[in-house]
């Protein structure tokens, strides 16, 4: 028993499980899945695309085709290459919220979904990658100055380029979080690519034209490539943001 919802999901006839209200991409799709106590993914299933798990509360039990098994708790991210049969489990005492993320469109009948009993061939391993690994980074404009102060972490990230240091190479998507303390704000910077910003912890508040609005945890925005949003902490606990960056589309 699990249930899923949609961010930024494909067009009609491809992953999206909210049509209509999910904010539609030819580039990537983006959700969360909760998985309760004691439950489980039926079997083990396999994607055309790559699928990056963030685990936001609880433990999961992860197995591949090899049965090789990880456990990844609180901000630990796998990265499962396309053809890599897959399927975790709630391990823990408490109730599973993990962000995916595809770093293309999949049309809805192209996952296959195999019994726990069916043997796979070679197949691509999964990449773990534990918070406590990574390191702050502290080089983004401002990041170092009053009222800007933030760090920000890359578990996924593209080959060359500003994030060349993440855990995991992908050349289509890059996945990380940025921590502001309160009082402090991102600025309003023009990224070349689509970002999709989501509040895992905290309050943010939204600086626009119109006015201001405010997002609370599990919300989020789609800033598009060559604009500009500024986002800042006005609560008393710190915030976080974690943030999927993709190409324009």
């Amino acid at each position: 028993m699990r249930w899923l919802v949609t961010w930024v999901g494909g067009l009609a006839g491809h992953v999206n499980t909210n049509p209509g209200v999910a904010i539609e991409s030819n580039q990537c799709a983006i959700g969360l899945m909760a998985l309760p106590r004691g439950q489980r993914q039926s079997g083990r299933h396999v994607h055309g695309v790559t699928e990056i798990y963030v685990i936001l509360d609880g433990v999961v039990e992860g197995s591949d085709a090899s049965g090789h098994i990880h456990r990844a708790g609180p901000l630990d991210c796998t990265s499962i290459p396309p053809g890599c049969p897959h399927g975790v489990r709630n391990c823990g005492t408490d109730d599973v919220l993990l962000v995916w993320v595809h770093d293309g469109i999949e049309r809805d009948d192209v996952s296959a979904y195999y019994p726990d009993d069916h043997v796979f061939g070679d197949v691509p391993a999964i990449d773990l990658v534990r918070f406590a690994d990574l390191l702050p980074d502290w080089s983004a404009p401002g990041a170092r100055e009053p009222g800007t102060m933030r760090w920000s972490v890359n578990w996924v990230g593209s080959p060359t380029g500003p994030d060349a240091g993440s855990a995991v190479r992908n050349g289509r998507v890059s996945v990380g979080m940025t921590v502001l303390e309160p009082g402090h704000r991102v600025p309003a910077l023009a990224l070349p690519v689509t970002r999709f910003c989501l509040v895992v912890q905290g309050e943010a508040i939204l600086d626009h034209d119109a006015g201001t609005i405010t997002l609370g945890r599990l919300d989020g925005i789609q800033v598009p490539a060559g604009e500009a949003a500024a986002l800042r902490n006005d609560g008393p606990a710190s915030l976080h943001l974690l943030w999927v960056d993709c190409p324009p589309g």
